[in-house]
């Protein structure tokens, strides 16, 4: 029984491809390709880094566009930009500046 399946089995792999068949594989493997072209995800652009709701349907959050920061805040009826903050580094190098031009750093280096 075994003996007779292969037979067959090589029979087939041994004949022809007929046009249509060739037809249908050819156009199976354009649509495939397309599929998979489609399915590609173009990296994003807009990502929401963080955000903190405040009750009442507010919130505040920070949207990155771009590889540039910025501070939103919401309501339910509106979205306001707040601050533009650019990017990681230049945010803790603005803090360590403040915190150094304060008074109490002032004092503390006297």
């Amino acid at each position: 029984m075994k003996l007779e399946m292969v037979s067959k089995t090589k029979l087939l792999s041994d004949t022809p491809a007929s046009p249509l068949r060739e037809t249908v594989r050819q156009q199976a493997l354009t649509v495939w390709r397309q599929i998979l072209r489609l399915s590609e995800r173009r990296p994003r652009r807009l990502r929401l880094c963080e955000s903190l709701p405040l009750g009442d349907r507010r919130f505040v959050a920070v949207v990155e566009y771009e590889q540039c920061r910025f501070l939103l805040g919401g309501t339910s009826a509106s979205i306001v930009l707040l601050a533009r903050l650019g990017d990681n580094t230049s945010i803790a190098a603005s803090s360590e500046q403040s915190a150094s031009a304060s008074p109490a750093a002032q004092e503390a280096h006297s």
